[in-house]
């Protein structure tokens, strides 16, 4: 996990050969549940934020694997790291994500946006 760290840290950094290496483990599903758990609860916030930034990049395949851990990691405190889960749930099309998003992000905020949203997307949420 510390040689992952290092990587996360370099490429958010622009690290061009630390970005390389996530551009090109995109597909691996090992690499993909090792960025959860760093992004879960690593002690390094840019390994975390940075984390979330690969995890949003995968594939549907890969994501459906790890949608209830990313679940639990949209309720982050940080923005930083929450939005860039919503993203990936969002490719997943996951209604507990969509259900989070408007209840829990969006309508304490825009009321009424979320309330128009859910009506616009009702189906999402029978």
């Amino acid at each position: 996990m510390e040689t992952l760290r290092e990587l996360l840290i370099k490429s958010v950094h622009s690290d061009s050969a630390a970005r390389e290496f996530f551009e090109s483990n995109l597909g691996n599903q090992e690499i993909l549940n090792l960025l959860v758990e760093c992004a879960r609860d690593d002690y390094s916030n840019d390994a975390r934020m940075e984390a979330s930034y690969w995890i949003s990049n995968f594939d549907i395949d890969c994501l459906k694997t790890v949608e209830n851990k990313l679940l639990e990691i949209q309720k982050d405190e940080l923005d930083s790291i929450a939005c860039l889960i919503f993203v990936a749930l969002g490719k997943l099309k996951s209604k507990e994500g969509l259900r989070y998003l408007i209840e829990s992000r969006i309508a304490p905020v825009l009321h009424w946006e979320a309330e128009a949203l859910k009506h616009h997307l009702k189906e999402s949420f029978e």
